[in-house]
């Protein structure tokens, strides 16, 4: 892996549709959303509930994917709640699940 840097934006549930683009392959997911670019070209969404930025410290395999764990250099948060992704939907963080 190249990048020494990335950048995790943390969404909202007014960002249900761009997320659900994120985990399907095809196009060009930066095309929607409102994302602005550092001066590195990282992605950030200028409406997301917080951007963290990133040093990449370690890459782990974890099956089809790669889990990247990475200190954190800087971070802002919005005014909007977090979501996850729980059971087939986005769950706002600190809700409790039916």
């Amino acid at each position: 892996m190249a990048a020494k840097h990335f950048v995790v934006n943390i969404v909202t549930d007014a960002h249900a549709e761009l997320a659900i683009k994120f985990a399907t392959k095809g196009e060009n997911k930066f095309a929607y959303g409102s994302f602005e670019f550092d001066e590195a070209g990282h992605p950030l969404l200028s409406d997301a509930a917080a951007v963290i930025r990133c040093e990449l410290e370690q890459a782990v395999p974890g099956g089809d994917h790669v889990i990247l764990i990475g200190r954190v250099h800087d971070a802002r948060t919005g005014s909007s709640k977090p979501v996850t992704w729980y059971r087939g939907g986005f769950l706002p963080l600190g809700e409790s699940a039916a």
